[in-house]
């Protein structure tokens, strides 16, 4: 449980908000939002003294949001179906993977083919690459910038391509000896060419010369592709978790 608890808090340091605000050891995350990771209550911790639940619900009813709790295996038992009595709705189950760096590497090959470029601080290029691979709103710029600013100082932010074409982009930050994988997302068109195998290679590399030993990662357990691929290649579910929204 030590090592869960130690990958929540970093996956919530790689993953910083606009508004913070704690109560107790949890911590209050709002981003304009933007993702539900920026937008949710940490709980990887011991329960806090008082009425959370109505902490939460000013706090986030005061920004225009809604009232979104992040549950993981780290989270305190009892937390989760106490929500789901207050008719919270259970959305979005996630694992939580891990893998060594040495691990990966073995398990992958250089690719030659494609070509990188590096960013310490994202571009407004970049952020609106990344939006548009992804599919999602031009809206969302702002709230991205804002996470990627806060972010762990020692941080990449990775575009590749295949010859002319961006194929891919990637973000990794190490912290305490763990990189952390993010933002991963593969141009549809090429997609079936390895390329996703490529980036989490090089960032794991980069990760790797800068002081990580091991890696981490969010993905949807629906996502059974990029389950698979996370597996094949060293990764493995430390824990699980969800959201619990209030509609």
């Amino acid at each position: 449980m030590d090592d869960i608890h130690k990958i929540e808090r970093l996956a919530a340091v790689s993953w910083p908000a606009y508004f913070q605000k704690s109560i107790g050891q949890w911590l209050l995350r709002a981003n304009f939002g933007v993702t539900k990771r920026a937008n949710s209550v940490w709980t990887s911790a011991d329960m806090p003294e008082g009425d959370f639940q109505l902490e939460a619900e000013l706090f986030y009813q005061n920004l225009g949001l809604p009232v979104c709790f992040h549950i993981s295996n780290a989270s305190p038992k009892g937390l989760d179906d106490a929500l789901a009595d207050s008719r919270y709705e259970k959305v979005d189950e996630c694992f939580q993977m891990t893998a060594l760096c040495r691990s990966i590497m073995s398990r992958t090959n250089d690719n030659s083919r494609f070509t990188y470029k590096w960013e310490q601080e994202p571009s407004s290029v970049w952020i609106d690459e990344f939006i548009q691979l992804e599919g999602f709103s031009p809206e969302r710029h702002k709230g991205y910038k804002h996470i990627f600013e806060r972010m762990p100082p020692c941080k990449t932010f990775f575009k590749m391509y295949d010859k002319e074409s961006l194929t891919a982009l990637g973000t990794v930050s190490v912290i305490d000896g763990y990189g952390g994988l993010s933002n991963i997302v593969v141009a549809e068109e090429h997609r079936g060419k390895g390329a996703g195998t490529q980036v989490i290679r090089v960032l794991t590399e980069w990760a790797k010369n800068n002081g990580a030993e091991h890696m981490f990662l969010q993905v949807m357990k629906e996502n059974l592709a990029a389950v698979s691929l996370y597996e094949k290649i060293g990764f493995s579910p430390i824990s699980e978790h969800h959201y619990r929204i209030k509609r």
